[in-house]
């Protein structure tokens, strides 16, 4: 198990710093900016430079990739039902990333800013959960077809 947690944590930190990378680039470049910034003004603000705050947005990055890859092997390495799968997966991933995003400069410290991460995380959250509910069906289904013939 150890080894499966070390792993997954390896790839979620590739991943988070890869996707956090690509989100910001684009963000950065949809913003009609000629500078790279890796997250919002405010959060650069608090750093010397942009290098400082693109290596701690990096860090943070990693750090939610983390969670999340290896907080997915609570529906593969568990016998739980499938609602209290979901229910410990989705508190533990919003719980542990909630001061994370705030910490990156994804929402400021204010209820209305609280309420709207919230609310995409839920989106979010409900969206690819039920993506990964059809593909796992769609996968049963290829396995039932593949042990009837």
């Amino acid at each position: 198990m150890i080894k499966k947690v070390i792993n997954n944590a390896v790839i979620g930190i590739v991943g988070g710093v890869f996707i956090g990378f690509m989100i910001s680039l684009i963000l950065s470049y949809a913003s009609g900016s000629t500078t790279y910034y890796p997250s919002s003004m405010e959060f650069v603000s608090r750093f010397h430079g942009t290098l400082t705050a693109t290596v701690t947005s990096a860090v943070l990055w990693g750090l939610i990739g983390v969670v999340s890859a290896v907080s997915s092997l609570i529906f593969t390495d568990t016998d739980w039902s499938i609602v209290k799968m979901t229910v410990i997966h989705f508190s533990l991933t919003y719980f542990i990333c909630l001061p994370l995003a705030f910490l990156a400069g994804w929402f400021s410290f204010n209820f209305g800013s609280f309420v709207s991460f919230t609310i995409i995380w839920i989106i979010l959250y409900t969206i690819m959960y039920f993506t990964s509910m059809i593909a796992a069906r769609k996968e049963v289904a290829a396995v039932n077809q593949k042990l009837k013939n």
